[in-house]
């Protein structure tokens, strides 16, 4: 059975993102979840109100929990390429780790995948989510890349908003191909393509 703690609003959410990775959305029942946490339905009602609920609430805890980006004081931690790099791929290990903590798997399998399309076609809430996520994530690169500029560390005439925006969407493409291989990929995987993605964009500028 599934090991309690004192915060029962994030055993329930733990519990129904790994039964969500594992079954599909569509297929976990509040049945499922009230066997799997050993609380009654009324108490997992008392936290949320529909699976549609629920399953916002996943997600808002997912990306809360695994990491936002660290912007506090970035003008002074990136001063050049190499500092951006360690600062980036810091952030992205962290969130890497808490994802895997959170769903207790190292590696990313096609039906996670395939859970976060059909969770996102299931929710305009959840939408929403990812949409802030998205914007989120550009902020910081953009950040960085004005630090960059203000530090004499980008090419004459190149736009630094540009710039983070093209490297958010490489790195977009690059991890989707990523999770629709047909083989496990270890989450060490993603860190091994976010330096050498980070690495030729910087080298073809």
């Amino acid at each position: 059975m599934f090991k309690k703690t004192t915060d029962t609003k994030a055993d329930i959410l733990k519990v129904a993102l790994q039964l969500f990775l594992q079954k599909g959305y569509k297929n976990v029942s509040y049945q499922d979840i009230v066997k799997k946490t050993g609380l009654s339905k009324g108490a997992i009602y008392h936290y949320f109100t529909s699976k549609e609920d629920l399953l916002a609430s996943v997600f808002t805890f997912l990306l809360s929990t695994t990491g936002q980006p660290d912007t506090e004081g970035l003008e002074n931690r990136v001063k050049d390429i190499e500092s951006f790099r360690k600062v980036f791929i810091r952030t992205k290990t962290e969130q890497i780790k808490g994802f895997t903590e959170l769903t207790g798997d190292p590696s990313i399998k096609f039906n996670k995948v395939l859970f976060f399309l059909e969770a996102i076609n299931e929710s305009e809430e959840l939408k929403k989510v990812i949409r802030e996520l998205m914007q989120t994530e550009i902020e910081f690169l953009k950040r960085c890349f004005l630090s960059l500029k203000n530090h004499g560390q980008l090419p004459q005439g190149k736009d630094a908003v540009v710039l983070a925006e093209n490297l958010y969407w490489i790195l977009q493409g690059k991890e989707t191909l990523m999770l629709f291989m047909p083989d496990e990929i270890i989450a060490g995987s993603f860190i091994k393509m976010y330096h050498k993605t980070v690495k030729d964009f910087f080298k073809n500028l």
